[in-house]
Order: structure tokens, then C-alpha cells, then sequence
């Protein structure tokens, strides 16, 4: 649980670290991204992890309607060294937009965390949050595995 909440304070700094960045021209704050600047968005995040990886999907969401910060990470925990060449990924949920694409890994991040997505994407109306399923695809195709990410709990 602590490991939990840990990682998902992180994963809100690098939000915010990543949306204050002058490269990244298409990035939202929290506070930009919702219609009316007294309301904060609400920040909602999935986790979970199967035999090889272990992946979080967090979002800032609008309350009031407007665009969706969305970033899915993965970390890999299987046997042997940790994957490079293209990762492909995978996914939906009933209350997420679906997403898939993939990166092109040269060498290992050095933190062991692959980013991969971190997008501003469309107008989007919040529904209850549910589960999110995650397919990686890696090793030129040769392996992949599904996960099913769980809301995780509120601080």
C-alpha cells in the first residue's frame, strides 16, 4: 500500500514536472486542463501487474468536462535483461479512452520505467471508474502479456 502511494505521488510530480517543460509544447497543467479554473481536475490511476510487467495508468479528468492528461507507464519485472527494440502496447477501459502504439526502446531507462504515452487528448465526461486492460507486446512480437490495471486507492 505505501509502495502504492509512493509511486503515485511520483507519478503526479512527473505529471506536473512534464506539463511545465518548454519542449513540451502540447502539455496541460492540472489547472489549464480544466474548463474552469477554480474546480481542479481529478486525478484518477490504475495499477497493476502480471509475470513480466508492472504498469500504472494515471489521468488528470476534468470534473467539469474538457481535455484529458492521460500518461501509462510500465516497468519490467520478468526474468532475463529488460526488453529494448519496439515495445507495442494496448488498451481500454469503460470509463478511459482506448489507446494503443508503441516506442522505440534503444537502452533500458535508466529508472526501469518505460513511458508509453503521455498525451493531451479530446473533450472527455467522466464516468465511474472501472478496470483498465493492458496488452504489451515485446520481443519483436514474440511475447506479450495482458494485465488488468485496478483503480487505485485514494490517498
Amino acid at each position: 500500500m505505501y509502495r502504492m502511494k509512493m509511486t503515485a505521488l511520483i507519478v503526479m510530480l512527473l505529471l506536473a514536472g512534464c506539463a511545465s517543460a518548454p519542449d513540451n509544447t502540447g502539455a496541460l497543467a492540472p489547472k489549464a486542463a480544466s474548463s474552469n479554473p477554480e474546480v481542479p481536475p481529478e486525478v484518477r490511476e490504475y495499477a497493476g501487474s502480471g509475470d513480466a510487467w508492472a504498469a500504472e495508468y494515471s489521468m488528470y479528468v476534468p470534473e467539469q468536462g474538457g481535455k484529458l492528461r492521460a500518461r501509462l507507464t510500465a516497468r519490467y519485472e520478468g526474468s532475463g535483461p529488460s526488453p529494448t527494440g519496439e515495445v507495442k502496447y494496448s488498451y481500454y477501459g469503460a470509463d478511459i479512452e482506448a489507446g494503443s502504439g508503441g516506442t522505440v526502446v534503444k537502452s533500458v531507462p535508466e529508472n526501469g520505467v518505460y513511458l508509453l504515452r503521455d498525451l493531451v487528448t479530446t473533450e472527455y465526461v467522466q464516468e465511474d471508474a472501472g478496470t483498465v486492460e493492458l496488452l504489451l507486446i515485446w520481443d519483436g512480437g514474440d511475447r506479450s502479456e495482458t494485465i488488468r490495471l485496478e483503480p487505485a486507492d485514494p490517498f
